[in-house]
Parts: C-alpha cells; sequence; structure tokens
C-alpha cells in the first residue's frame, strides 16, 4: 500500500514537472511574439494578448459550473484576485513589455527569472511555510548562476540595441528605468505564483481563478487604452500586429493553464526552477529570431540551465 502511495505521488510530480515545463515553453513563445511587436503600445499589447485565455477559461467555467460543482468563488477572495489582476496586468505585463524594445529579450527574460526565482523562494517559505530541500537549495543556486551568467552574455545585446534606438529612447534614464520595470515584473510574478497557490488550496477552481484574472485583467488594459490614445494609432489595429499580440496571446492561454495546474501540485519555489528554462529559452530565440548577439556567456549560461533542471528531482 505504502509503495504504490510513494508511486502515486511519483507520478503526480512528474506530471507537475512536465505542466511547469509545457508553461515555460508557453511563455516563451509568447516573449518571441511579444518582442516582434515591441514598438507597439505596450498596454494595447497586453490587453490583446489576454483575449485568448478569456475564450478559453469562460466556456470551461459555464461547463465547470454546469456539470461539476455549482460553487462560486467567495467575495473576499474574488476582490483580492481583482486586485492581483490589475497589479499584475500594469506592473508585469505592461512594464515587462515596455522593456523589450529598450534592452532586449536575451536581458529581460533573465533578470525577471531571476528577480521571480528569489522572490517565489522567499514568498513559499515566509509565508507558505514550504521550506526547500537541500537539493532545490542547489539546483537554485545553479539557476540563479545560470541566469547571471545569461544576463551577462546579454549585456551585449544591451549595447547593440542601443546603438539603433531613436535619440530619446537611448537616454540612460530611460535604460535604467526598463531594468527597473523587469525588476518590478519579476518581483510581481514571484508573488502571483503564491497567491494563485493560496486562493487554489482554498478551494477556488482553476477556471474560476484564471477567469477573474483574465476578465479584469482585460477590461482593466482596455479602459487604460482608451485613454493613452492607442486606439487612435494605425499600428495598433496592423494586420500583422494583431496576428503577432494574439499568437502570444494563444501561447500565453496555454502557459496560464499550464501553470495553475503545475502550481496545485508543486511548490512555487519548484515550479519558478522548472519554468527558469525560460532564460536559456530566451536567450537561444534572441539570438536566432532577432539577431541578438551570441556569446561564450550565453551557452554557459543555457548548459547551467539543463544541469540546474537536471539536479531538481524528487527527493526519497
Amino acid at each position: 500500500m505504502e509503495q504504490q502511495t510513494t508511486s502515486q505521488g511519483v507520478d503526480l510530480y512528474r506530471r507537475g514537472i512536465i505542466l511547469g515545463a509545457v508553461s515555460s515553453i508557453g511563455y516563451s513563445s509568447a516573449n518571441v511574439f511579444l518582442r516582434a511587436v515591441d514598438d507597439c503600445d505596450p498596454v494595447w499589447v497586453s490587453c490583446i494578448k489576454a483575449v485568448p485565455t478569456i475564450l478559453v477559461v469562460v466556456p470551461w467555467l459555464i461547463w465547470r459550473y454546469c456539470r461539476v460543482e455549482r460553487k462560486i468563488c467567495p467575495p473576499k477572495l474574488a476582490l483580492g484576485l481583482v486586485v492581483l489582476s490589475i497589479v499584475s496586468h500594469y506592473v508585469g505585463n505592461v512594464g515587462f513589455q515596455w522593456s523589450l524594445n529598450k534592452i532586449g529579450i536575451s536581458l529581460a527574460v533573465p533578470i525577471c527569472l531571476g528577480v521571480l526565482i528569489v522572490t517565489g523562494a522567499l514568498v513559499d517559505w515566509l509565508v507558505l511555510k514550504d521550506q526547500p530541500s537541500r537539493r532545490t537549495l542547489w539546483s537554485m543556486v545553479i539557476l540563479i548562476t545560470a541566469v547571471v551568467v545569461l544576463s551577462t552574455g546579454g549585456e551585449q545585446a544591451f549595447e547593440q540595441l542601443k546603438k539603433v534606438l531613436d535619440v530619446a529612447d537611448a537616454q540612460p534614464y530611460l535604460l535604467a528605468m526598463a531594468i527597473g520595470a523587469v525588476i518590478i515584473s519579476g518581483i510581481n510574478y514571484g508573488v502571483f505564483g503564491a497567491v494563485i497557490k493560496v486562493v487554489g488550496n482554498r478551494g477556488v477552481s482553476q477556471p474560476a481563478i484564471m477567469t477573474i484574472i483574465s476578465v479584469t485583467g482585460f477590461v482593466f488594459l482596455l479602459l487604460l487604452s482608451s485613454l493613452n490614445g492607442s486606439w487612435e494609432l494605425e499600428r495598433s489595429f496592423e494586420f500583422e500586429n494583431l496576428a503577432q499580440m494574439t499568437l502570444a496571446g494563444i501561447c500565453n492561454a496555454i502557459a496560464f493553464v499550464a501553470l495553475v495546474s503545475a502550481i496545485k501540485i508543486l511548490s512555487v519555489t519548484r515550479y519558478n526552477l522548472v519554468n527558469a528554462s525560460q532564460a536559456a529559452l530566451g536567450a537561444i530565440s534572441g539570438a536566432v529570431i532577432f539577431h541578438e548577439p551570441v556569446s561564450v556567456w550565453m551557452v554557459l549560461g543555457i548548459i547551467l540551465t539543463v544541469i540546474g533542471l537536471m539536479v531538481m528531482k524528487r527527493d526519497k
């Protein structure tokens, strides 16, 4: 009986790892499409990106309510998710999107993930009382090192981007603000995962969590877009740009569903460590697709990422 229970635990853990990997690949793919429209208004891009998630989770929520359980999210938790959604969409999604054409995907993604891993681990330990194992700590050290190494390689992309930016965008304070926006984005995503786990542990269903977050974010960003003049810009409605934003949204929807599912199985720290593979994927896509320079640091960072993920396995 004990062996069967252990086997089920291992299978569940593997499922969590697979879901975490799907989430990482989904977000990495979304970042590529977001980088392609980095010259569009970041609020509008983030708004359109939210649409595919809504088209997935709302029917899912209706089906669950009619067929599985007629349970409504408690008002206090719903209000908390609304606040979380507004903050996360603005300082997380919009801030990250704004920074992409300032510092590039090769630098933005590793910095964001490094801050995310540390923030998530602290929240996991201090709030959720989930102390990481020795193997997890070793994996965290290796992956944070990989993120630092990848960021070092990304500095070359940073220098290259400064040469092609407009005069106004090349001002040092704006470049510093872009790095600050990415750091704040990472802190936001680190807290975001912990809040999702807490709400899920209190019995709120996955489609309910995702519906509240995605619908609130879309409405908030839509209103913000109408106020900042995004609708008046021709680029906002060009077919190619809308297609890129929509594809980013589809990848984001897949990643979001996988995230909420994985976070129910894994600790926030373990999920974030799996998600750290985004750093390597971001560096590769930056080099291959957007011709950001390849360096020895980038190759070393990718190797360290693979080692860090291999180290992180379930304790017996």
